[in-house]
């Protein structure tokens, strides 16, 4: 849920791909911003390592740390792909999509990831670097 004021309380969700509704460039679950609270909006947040995410499950999650994002309802995990560029008012952005890529040990991919991360209690500057930058 986004916070009160400019963009009001808004939810991410998402529902099973249609041939009308899907993501615009890959063609993969459509995710959205809406008001209205429903189970379509209820997201599980995963710990990165497979093997311990039974141990892990309940605990709070830290910050600054990769997590998992899994949607309740279609068990697909939130995704970003580099490869499909969209063109928006705010310039090149990047296609969010709800989709589960694995890798060879059954484990997800770097798609997969997100890192919620916090600013720096000293007042200084956190940088996140990516990969390969």
């Amino acid at each position: 849920r986004t916070t009160e004021g400019f963009a009001g309380q808004l939810y991410l969700a998402s529902d099973h791909k249609t041939f009308l509704k899907n993501a615009k460039k890959s063609r993969l679950q459509e995710i959205n911003l809406t008001n209205q609270y429903s189970y379509l909006t209820h997201w599980q947040v995963l710990y990165i390592d497979p093997q311990f995410r039974m141990e892990y499950e309940g605990y709070p999650v830290h910050a600054n740390a990769n997590i998992i994002f899994d949607h309740c309802k279609t068990n697909q995990c939130l995704a970003v792909f580099s490869n499909y560029v969209l063109w928006t008012p705010y310039g090149k952005e990047y296609e969010v999509a709800a989709h589960t890529l694995l890798d060879s040990h059954k484990a997800e991919r770097d798609v997969n990831h997100w890192l919620l991360v916090t600013g720096s209690p000293s007042g200084e500057t956190t940088i996140v670097n990516k990969p390969g930058s």
